[in-house]
């Protein structure tokens, strides 16, 4: 399905924002960027939405959702104990939303193209990664990193830009759409003795050897041929024969207690 030109505006937007803020390095400061976006108080509320958005006179209050209510200093520096991860994004998610206000009023109001609600809100999210991971410094980190992307470079950029792997995937997903390398690493989530695909990076040098997986199909649909008791147990490495008859390695690394893990795969 082609996105429309509005969709991908929006993303550049957004990923270039902490270069025009001066980033050099992750993580970004988010209440840097939250003071830019005219955001003039952030509050933690017992809420049922993770996060949410009041335009106010002269900019935006911004709620998170939090146990414990307390008020943010957003007039600091954000330090790596102010947020967890999942507030993180939400706090980006919110600041994607004020590219689609008018700041011409005292108050500010939507702007005459947002989106319908249910695209507006994947455009957030697509947005909050560019402002978590912007395309310069991730680039930056590839090029340091001196090797292929496999799954501990994952594991480093969620660390370093403090973010989930989920983010991570998706960003290196985008970024390195055109790569060639011949990896796959998904974030996959345990699910009755299988397990289901929640994210990936797919090296387009696998394409003559694996077809494409896609989000939310169970592994078994996608490769038939998978051990299925790499799929149960906590860590595991091995290989398996494709449909092609190419022999494909793989590495399975568990991350905690949620059933979730990161699969890697290579054709050997």
């Amino acid at each position: 399905m082609i996105r429309p030109a509005r969709d991908w505006g929006a993303e550049n937007w957004a990923d270039v924002l902490p270069s025009i803020l001066g980033f050099k390095r992750p993580p970004i400061d988010l209440y840097a960027v939250a003071r830019h976006r005219r955001i003039r108080r952030l509050s933690f509320r017992f809420i049922i939405p993770r996060g949410m958005m009041v335009p106010v006179e002269g900019g935006f209050d911004v709620y998170l959702r939090d146990q414990a209510e307390k008020d943010a200093d957003i007039s600091r520096a954000e330090t790596m104990n102010d947020l967890s991860f999942r507030q993180r994004f939400s706090l980006a998610h919110e600041i994607a939303h004020t590219r689609f206000y008018r700041f011409s009023d005292s108050v500010p109001s939507p702007d005459a193209v947002t989106p319908t609600w249910r695209n507006l809100e994947d455009n957030c999210d697509r947005m909050a990664g560019c402002i978590l991971i912007p395309t310069y410094l991730l680039k930056q980190k590839i090029r340091d990193y001196g090797k292929h992307i496999d799954g501990e470079f994952v594991r480093s950029v969620a660390s370093d830009f403090r973010t989930s792997v989920t983010v991570a995937l998706e960003r290196l997903r985008v970024v390195e759409a055109a790569s060639s390398f011949d990896r796959c690493i998904l974030l996959a989530q345990r699910v009755q003795g299988d397990a289901e695909i929640r994210s990936l990076f797919f090296g387009l040098g696998l394409s003559p050897v694996l077809p494409r997986p896609e989000k939310y199909t169970r592994i078994s649909d996608w490769l038939p041929n998978f051990p299925r008791r790499a799929l149960s147990q906590r860590a595991d490495s091995g290989s398996f024969a494709a449909r092609t008859g190419r022999t494909i390695t793989f590495t399975t690394t568990d991350l905690g207690n949620s059933g979730r893990f990161l699969l890697e795969l290579q054709a050997a």
